[in-house]
C-alpha cells in the first residue's frame, strides 16, 4: 500500500474513533494511537482477504472494566474481530457472546492485541465484550473492528 494511502486510512480512522457519540469519544492523542494501531492490523487482513465489516468500536475503561457491542453476523461467514489498546494498557481481552448469550469464542491471551476468529453457524446478534484486564491508566482506551470474508 502506498505512503500516502496508509496516511489517508490513518486519518479516516482517527476521524472515525473521533466521530463516536461524547460519552464514548477517545481524546487525542489516543485516537490517533488506535486509529494507527487498527490500520496496521487492518492491512495484514486485507492481504488475507478480509474487509471491513463492522467498526470501529472505541473508549475508555478502568482496569477490569468491560463494556458490550452488538453486531449482526451471518452464519457460514469468516469473521476476525481485531482489537488494539493504548500504550498504557498490558492486557485486553476479547469476548463474543451468541444470539442466544452463550460465549462462542474469545482472546483471552496476555497481550494488548487480542483476535477473535469465528464462523458463526447462526445468523443474528452477537455481542463482543472488551475486557480491560490491566491497564496503567485510568482510563485505558481501546479500539477494535470486526472483518469478513
Amino acid at each position: 500500500m502506498g505512503s500516502w494511502v496508509k496516511r489517508a486510512a490513518v486519518a479516516l480512522a482517527a476521524l472515525a474513533l473521533t466521530a463516536i457519540p461524547a460519552a464514548a469519544q477517545v481524546p487525542d492523542p489516543f485516537a490517533r494511537e488506535l486509529a494507527q494501531r487498527l490500520a496496521r492490523g487492518e492491512e495484514l487482513l486485507t492481504q488475507n482477504g478480509y474487509s471491513r465489516a463492522a467498526g470501529p468500536f472505541s473508549g475508555g475503561l478502568a482496569e477490569r472494566g468491560a463494556r458490550r457491542n452488538t453486531v449482526m453476523l451471518r452464519a457460514g461467514q469468516d469473521y476476525r474481530i481485531f482489537g488494539v489498546c493504548d500504550a498504557r494498557c498490558r492486557d485486553l481481552d476479547l469476548r463474543l457472546f451468541g444470539p442466544n448469550g452463550q460465549l462462542v469464542g474469545q482472546d483471552v491471551l496476555d497481550d494488548a492485541v487480542p483476535i477473535v476468529h469465528i464462523r458463526p453457524t447462526v445468523t443474528g446478534n452477537y455481542d463482543i465484550e472488551a475486557l480491560m484486564q490491566r491497564c496503567a491508566g485510568q482510563p485505558c482506551w481501546y479500539a477494535f473492528n470486526v472483518y469478513s470474508r
